[in-house]
């Protein structure tokens, strides 16, 4: 065990370099939902209900009804994934990411459709790939919740921030971990926008394979506690 840290081999440690790929394909799916698919974030439902908000308002109808879709997509996803999850908890099998398959079903369905039209979907295509993209993203953070606990958060910045606030003016204890978070998401969001401005149609591929690579690592990690 290295000192000061967590055991290469062990779950916890497997978890933590999932959650670090999962929180750095969070924010390349915000960055790309929102360049690409209507203006409107894939997660962060905050915004997106003052989104709906100042659609009924009548300030922009559209927008708001797009950040409609992905907030209940968002919701939908989550409680498949609450389900999945639990349900792989309650038999005691040993693979806690098997809720990540159900997002990446969802994420490289929407990478065959964006490359199927060229990443040029029709305004009603857009918006089914925005749901499904929310969904996706639901699935990840009830997922995350549900199988790796409350350490492993990939998507909750403001609520980390405030945390990690309080906890230095109060406690004087730093939390780096909030600050990995913030730094991957911004990351994330970076490279979604490159990615986006240099190969647009290579634009979803960004987060798939980072959930991908996120899938391969926990159990990895684990044959190697237990071959160990």
């Amino acid at each position: 065990m290295r000192r000061g840290g967590l055991p290469p081999g062990s779950r916890r440690y497997a978890q933590t370099w999932a959650a670090r790929l999962l929180t750095f394909s969070a924010g390349a799916v915000n960055a790309w939902g929102f360049l690409s698919l209507g203006g409107v974030f894939t997660s962060v439902v905050t915004a997106n209900s003052a989104l709906i908000g100042v659609g009924l308002g009548g300030g922009d109808r559209t927008l708001g009804g797009l950040a409609a879709v992905a907030v209940v997509c968002y919701v939908l996803g989550a409680a498949a994934a609450a389900w999945t999850a639990g349900r792989a908890r309650l038999g005691g099998r040993s693979r806690p990411a098997d809720f990540m398959l159900l997002e990446l079903l969802l994420l490289w369905a929407a990478v065959a459709w964006w490359l199927a039209v060229d990443g040029g979907p029709s305004g009603g295509g857009r918006t089914v790939m925005l749901g499904t993209v929310a969904a996706a993203m639901g699935c990840q953070n009830t997922g995350v919740r549900v199988s790796m606990g409350a350490h492993a958060p990939t998507a909750y910045l403001t609520g980390l921030l405030t945390g990690a606030v309080s906890d230095a003016v109060t406690a004087r204890r730093i939390r780096w971990s909030v600050l990995v978070t913030m730094v991957l998401l911004i990351l994330g969001a970076a490279a979604a926008t490159l990615v986006e401005r240099l190969l647009p149609a290579a634009a979803p591929l960004l987060p798939a394979l980072l959930v991908t690579a996120a899938w391969l690592v926990v159990p990895a990690r684990t044959r190697t506690r237990q071959e160990a």
